[in-house]
């Protein structure tokens, strides 16, 4: 196992040795670190791989014996050119999809799920011999990469003038682009010996370009140098002193020592340069720019330093009540604890929406979290007996939670029998109660969500500007993802469309461990394409902001879920578990409640309208298949269809590693003789069978003399063979092979 083990690290074990190549894959990664510390707020993952996927694949496409001098036939061979053909277009297809991945334009992972799910949905029944019965589904992922391409090549013409987001989009793709490049350089230099310092350039270039336009500082700039300097001293070092064995060439450790002496030097100077340039007043290249009037995104990466804006403050209404942020629980105690007590007259029947105790409803979206502008107003209490209208539902519920300000009540809630004022939304929706005392027990009278009456015909229909805004800093890739999984270029109504977007949304996974919130990021965006689990709270506004991106209004309400019904008391005992956030839409007139949240059940839609057919059924029927035959998603097929042959190519084509000089002239001694019909007696030694091979070498046995006098001292000689007896060893185990073709052809 041990054996096994150590031959295994041998085999892995980088050519220009672990210390140069864990310093190389640091320097490669330093453009990724300025990139996470940047103020233009540049996206980390396309430099990170960039920088890993490009080193790693330059130490793999650098020949396995380096500084040997390759074979002449092998260097003609057209097979081999193929090869070296193949192996460049694919990396120059790896680095082209990671420079457009700089512009937000793969698909989400869910997506991309999504459409394999449904594919071999369709494709099972080709496991049992049959076609299917439908056209095979289309592929959602590949019309949001064919939208977001277009976006991305009309974007970067105009990033020059297009402000921070242009600086952004400028930054992003040439630093990805130079740290491919730059990382690829680097990597296979080392191992060959080439210079690795200045084959490194472009990855320097990379990081000065992200690190001082960027606006990062210089501590990534620092580590980033230093770190590309020493791997260079490293790798040089070592590729000197294998020059210096193979030629014999004594040497002394010591000039390891100054070496390194003189590499911690360079280092030392390249931190004060970077720290001493950027601050240096008299540098004539800033004089240059602060003499003219650049373009809006070349002005902001000339800023680079300076902090971002400040995002502008939401309109504030007269509510007080906190936001909501993303990244907390709405928990107020533990999962055991028992928050509500809501005693009514039977256990709530099923209907087309949740049935859920709602206590706030907000509609400002700021990128971490939820507020309100509603205003405050008097809510006089309201007095009902036992007997309530037809349509209208009654509770009775003791409030155990903490804080006990804000009233529960089923959605929606009409009054409550104890003081409060109210607040309301710009459209007069209720937002919240709130209890001028807190009151351990209350009555509050609701009218379920779908009953609430229509907007009269004759008057023009409620303003909903207030539930379709979104800030700025809401990614286009996030628009991109809610029309393509809403379905893109169709006519569907809005409640199919909703129904989409909240069925995307329940296939991502559910977790109560979640990441901290992106600084000066949007929230929704990390939770769609880094994170894909998340709280309730993420997968309620990443419905709402969705669903505005398509035009439909949407809000954020909190609250809790139903809870357990207990049938002795008449009452739904609700837990602290129970805390929830759910999204609110308005569709046709009525604001409607959906479920994204995997872990809570979807209600019964097929009740509120019996017989009517199942909306996720109608609106996958009325999509019709969108046409993929033209725009940049032809080219982005082609490319992939050549990434798959390159692949196949390169994996099947690459050359395996060959047996020592030793062992291939032994192999040859035994082909010789089998190809003579002549078999290695047992017991015999490598002399007497090459003496029964002498009558078949056509009076040449100088050949069969070499080969088996030095196998025999390289396998039990004591020093080895030498550098000269090595190349007569091979030269004598081709002119063998070469004998034997003349004999052949006799």
């Amino acid at each position: 196992m041990h054996s096994l083990a150590g031959s295994t690290a041998r085999r892995l074990r980088p050519q220009a040795g672990y210390p140069a190549a864990l310093l190389a894959l640091l320097a490669a990664c330093s453009p990724a670190i300025a990139a996470a510390d940047s103020t233009l707020r540049l996206p980390v993952t396309p430099f990170l791989w960039a920088g890993a996927l490009g080193v790693l694949l330059g130490m793999g496409l650098a020949p396995r014996e380096a500084h040997a001098a390759p074979h002449p036939r092998r260097q003609r061979s057209p097979w081999a050119l193929l090869r070296r053909g193949l192996a460049l277009l694919a990396l120059l297809l790896i680095g082209v999809s990671t420079v457009i991945s700089a512009g937000a334009t793969l698909p989400p992972p869910g997506l991309v799920y999504q459409d394999v799910v449904q594919l071999m949905a369709w494709a099972a029944p080709l496991l049992e011999r049959r076609l299917p019965d439908t056209p095979p589904p289309p592929a959602e992922s590949l019309a949001f990469l064919e939208l977001a391409l277009s976006r991305y090549w009309a974007a970067l013409p105009a990033a020059v003038a297009a402000g921070e987001s242009g600086a952004r989009l400028l930054v992003g793709a040439a630093g990805v682009a130079l740290t491919w490049v730059g990382a690829l350089a680097l990597g296979w230099a080392l191992p060959v010996g080439r210079q690795p310092l200045a084959w490194g350039t472009p990855l320097l270039a990379a990081l000065v370009l992200t690190a001082v336009l960027g606006g990062s500082g210089g501590t990534a700039l620092a580590i980033g140098t230093g770190a590309l300097v020493l791997a260079a001293v490293a790798g040089g070092a070592r590729a000197q002193r294998a020059a210096w064995d193979r030629s014999g060439t004594d040497y002394s450790d010591e000039i390891t020592r100054d070496v390194l002496g003189w590499g911690l030097g360079l280092v030392i100077a390249a931190l004060l340069a970077a720290w001493i340039v950027p601050l240096w007043p008299g540098n004539p290249i800033a004089k240059l720019f602060a003499e003219q009037e650049l373009p809006s995104g070349i002005a902001a990466m000339q800023r680079g330093l300076e902090q971002p804006r400040q995002r502008p403050p939401a309109r504030v209404g007269l509510s007080t009540l906190p936001a909501v942020l993303l990244g907390e629980s709405l928990e107020q105690g533990p999962p055991e604890q028992v928050a509500l007590r809501v005693r009514v007259p039977g256990p709530l029947p099923e209907g087309p929406v949740p049935r859920y105790w709602r206590v706030r409803v907000l509609n400002l979206y700021t990128g971490s979290g939820w507020g309100s502008d509603a205003t405050v107003g008097a809510q006089p209490p309201t007095v009902f007996g036992d007997e309530v209208p037809e349509g209208l539902v009654a509770q009775e519920v003791e409030d155990l939670r903490r804080e006990q300000g804000l009233v529960p009540g089923l959605a929606d809630v009409i009054g409550v029998n104890v003081p409060a004022s109210v607040e309301r939304l710009p459209d007069g929706s209720l937002a919240a109660l709130v209890a001028e005392a807190p009151a351990g027990r209350y009555r509050v009278l609701s009218r379920p969500m779908e009953l609430a009456p229509l907007p009269p015909a004759d008057r023009e229909p409620p303003d909903m500007r207030a539930y379709l805004g979104l800030p700025r800093g809401v990614p286009q890739r996030v628009r991109d993802l809610a029309s393509i999984v809403s379905g893109s270029g169709s006519l569907l109504p809005a409640q199919e469309r909703a129904l989409l977007i909240e069925r995307y949304l329940r296939e991502l996974p559910y977790t109560y461990e979640v990441e901290p919130l992106p600084r000066g990021g949007d929230a929704v965006d990390q939770f769609l394409f880094d994170m894909r689990q998340g709280y309730c709270t993420y997968y309620a506004s990443a419905m709402a902001v969705m669903a505005r991106s398509v035009g439909i209004p949407a809000r954020v309400a909190v609250g809790y879920a139903t809870g357990t019904y207990d049938e002795a008391a008449g009452a739904y005992v609700v837990r602290e578990a129970e805390a929830h956030a759910w999204p609110e839409l308005y569709i046709n007139g009525r604001w409607t409640i959906f479920e994204p949240t995997p872990v809570r059940p979807l209600p019964a839609r097929a009740t509120a309208q019996p017989g009517a057919p199942d909306a996720l059924a109608v609106a996958e029927a009325e999509q019709a298949p969108r046409d993929r035959t033209t725009g940049p998603l032809v080219w982005a097929g082609v490319l992939a269809l050549v990434a798959l042959v390159t692949a196949a190519g390169f994996l099947l084509g690459r050359p395996r590693p060959q047996p020592p000089l030793v062992e291939r002239a032994h192999l040859a001694l035994e082909r010789f003789g089998a190809r003579e019909g002549v078999a290695w007696p047992r017991g015999a030694t490598l002399h007497e069978y090459g003496a029964l091979l002498i009558p078949h070498t056509s009076g040449n046995p100088e050949a069969l003399h070499d080969v088996v006098t030095l196998v025999e001292l390289a396998r039990y000689g004591a020093h080895g063979l030498a550098p000269d007896e090595e190349r007569r060893l091979l030269a004598a185990s081709e002119r063998l092979g070469d004998a034997r073709t003349k004999n052949d052809k006799r």
